[in-house]
């Protein structure tokens, strides 16, 4: 037994380790102490935290918030990849559909210039490639004492990597004066894998599906001049094309143009031209720098093909739908199967046996599809983990085709890089779609937006929301085919604020990391200030009014006072009708132009009141009209009214 627990479980893992396991918790035997309750003595608050404030200004007058790094190394690391191939290979699996698959030696070259202790080295590299050794504990250095540490590398999956680099992280303690246990540090250094070691020489491919066309301004090169260990087993003698055939199937040709200055890469898997471009542009940079041309230049002219990325987006993404599937199936079965474990017991505890009911044949195929689901659920990781390694492949390649197309710099490509590639690897709460589609986002955004209110919207902005797996890939494609057009118009990657617009102050004091300032509300007061003008343009609308009125007293005045009748006074009426049907489409008319332009809301506003004052003296003036020529008072009536009064008069003129 163990800690006086019987039944422990004892396993053997394949690695070789021994694990004892138990049904059950652990009981917490933890209590909550009591709080001595005393009463705060504010004078003494108040002068520690004055002390603290005091420390904290010393130590930003005095000190950086990062430490300075030391002029001096500790140590120094170097590393190197043998020009040869091991025999016999280091890998573990020895063939690939009938290829052998080879390895290399890497040397790690340590050396002390203090005394150092607790030395860790650790090698890192990316899937699929693996290495026979990738941790070493090493002993306390002297100074000067030299350690070289080797080790082999290799393909270990049936799928090209997306990078051939790899990476050396050695950790060891510093003794100082003060601390003889050391200060922790961390050296790292990289190496660079040979691209032979994914691939073999073959045969040139003539019918393929993807096709990339590179442009140099120097004369064409002889490709097996640059790849002189993959030219000794080509067929072709010329030096005008070159076949490569990864491991994992697929065949990627280079071939040189001779009448042109151009060469184009093809192959039948878009994200497998990826490491075969990146090498031939390199070797193309080293063969020109050693015939001392300063002036090399590349490009690419063509469409980019976003529809051929986009389908590695498209596979990535239906994978990770599936793992979703598949995780929630395994919560559904787990749940049926510990209620049918449940079940089972109670039947099993009773005293009176009673029938299982067919629980037994229950629990066995619930288990049964627990097992499947779970194997399912392993082989879709599987295949998750190569997706996304083909999709940085592909990333890899369109970011590399956009530098060549719009000549960006180094630092421009290393943001395109991080934008479009904020991941390493993916996991189930945080995956390269909802993280992608985010930092294109911010970019459209910010640096890339085509407004200046975009940007301070941008920078006024204090959170984000929260990522998830989004419902499709529609979104994301969108998004990055704006980037690809707005860099292709000439937008500017960086990380400033003020990439293409100057950010207004009330925006900046909102991003400041300090407090919110209050905005006066100068703005409101100016427009409520400048309507004038927008007032001299209503007066000169409304006198057409006037117009009116001294039409309708010369019509008065040239009628007889005796002959004044209800139908002088109803056609008044019907014409202060129309006026005011017109001044309605006038005042909605002048709506509609107000949606169209915010600034003269207020002055339409006024417009409006002026109108009904208009009206009110208009009504006014007629009532004084209908004293001076009659008796009667003719009062504003409906409109069907004022007609039966127009039909009467015309009756008895007739």
């Amino acid at each position: 037994h163990l800690r006086e627990l019987r039944g422990a479980v004892v396993s053997l893992t394949s690695d070789g380790h021994l694990l004892c396991s138990y049904m059950g918790t652990d009981p917490s035997f933890f209590s909550t102490p009591k709080v001595n309750a005393r009463e705060v003595d504010y004078e003494q608050v108040d002068a520690e935290m004055k002390k603290l404030h005091r420390f904290i200004r010393e130590a930003t007058r005095t000190q950086d918030i990062l430490p300075k790094t030391d002029a001096v190394e500790d140590l120094s690391v170097s590393s190197n990849v043998s020009s040869s191939l091991d025999k016999p290979s280091q890998a573990l699996i020895q063939d690939m559909d009938g290829l052998p698959v080879p390895s290399v030696t890497v040397q790690v070259k340590i050396k002390a210039l203090s005394a150092l202790q607790s030395f860790k080295l650790s090698i890192c590299v990316q899937p699929p490639l693996a290495v026979t050794e990738d941790q070493f504990a090493l002993e306390p250095m002297g100074v000067g004492s030299t350690k070289v540490v080797a080790f082999s590398a290799f393909l270990n999956g049936r799928y090209p990597p997306a990078d051939l680099t790899g990476d050396i992280i050695v950790s060891y303690s510093s003794p100082t004066g003060k601390n003889s246990a050391g200060v922790p540090r961390v050296l790292q250094s990289r190496f660079s894998l040979p691209l032979a070691l994914v691939c073999v020489p073959s045969s040139p491919a003539k019918n393929t599906k993807f096709k990339i066309t590179v442009d140099t301004n120097q004369p064409p090169v002889d490709l097996s001049s640059i790849f002189r260990e993959f030219s000794a087993k080509t067929e072709d003698k010329d030096g005008s094309s070159l076949a490569f055939q990864l491991l994992s199937g697929t065949k990627v040709t280079v071939v040189a143009s001779k009448t042109s200055q151009r060469y184009r890469i093809q192959s039948d898997s878009f994200e497998d031209m990826w490491l075969v471009v990146k090498e031939l542009l390199q070797r193309f940079d080293q063969h020109f720098a050693k015939l001392g041309i300063k002036d090399f230049r590349k490009s690419f002219s063509g469409s980019l093909p976003l529809q051929d990325y986009f389908l590695s987006v498209d596979h990535h993404f239906q994978l990770r739908v599936s793992a979703q599937q598949y995780q929630d199936l395994l919560s559904e079965r787990a749940v049926q199967f510990r209620a049918i474990q449940r079940r089972l017991l109670t039947r099993f505890k009773d005293k009176t046996p009673a029938p299982l009911q067919n629980l037994d044949t229950l629990l066995e195929a619930t288990y049964s599809q627990v097992m499947a689901l779970a194997e399912a659920a392993e082989d879709n990781r599987a295949l998750l983990e190569q997706a996304f390694v083909r999709l940085r492949s592909a990333t890899h390649l369109l970011v590399l085709l956009m530098s060549l197309w719009q000549g960006l710099t180094p630092d421009q490509t290393a943001i395109l890089e991080a934008t479009l590639l904020p991941l390493l690897q993916d996991t189930p709460q945080l995956g390269w779609e909802e993280s992608c589609d985010a930092a294109v986002s911010h970019l459209l955004r910010s640096c890339l937006s085509q407004s200046p209110k975009d940007q301070a919207t941008t920078l006024a902005q204090t959170g984000g929301l929260v990522l998830g797996l989004p419902q499709d890939t529609a979104r994301l494609k969108k998004h990055i085919a704006l980037l690809c057009d707005r860099i292709g118009k000439g937008g500017r990657l960086t990380l400033a604020s003020d990439a293409n617009v100057q950010v207004p102050a009330q925006v900046q004091n909102l991003a400041a990391p300090g407090g919110v300032e209050t905005i006066a509300e100068v703005a409101g007061d100016a427009e409520e200030m400048e309507p004038p003008q927008e007032i001299t343009k209503f007066l000169k609308k409304k006198q057409p009014s006037k117009k009116v009125k001294k039409e309708k007293e010369k019509k008065v005045a040239s009628t007889e006072p005796s002959g004044a009748t209800a139908q002088e006074v109803a056609g008044g009426a019907q014409e202060a009708i129309k006026e005011a049907k017109k001044e309605r489409k006038e005042s909605s008319k002048g709506k509609k132009e107000s949606r169209k332009d915010s600034s003269k809301e207020e002055a339409k506003k006024e417009s409006k009141k002026e109108s009904s004052s208009s009206k009110e003296k208009k009504e006014s003036s007629k009532e004084k009209e209908g004293k001076d020529i009659g008796d009667k008072k003719v009062s504003r009536k409906s409109s069907v009214k004022v007609k039966e009064k127009t039909k009467e008069p015309e009756a008895e003129e007739t």
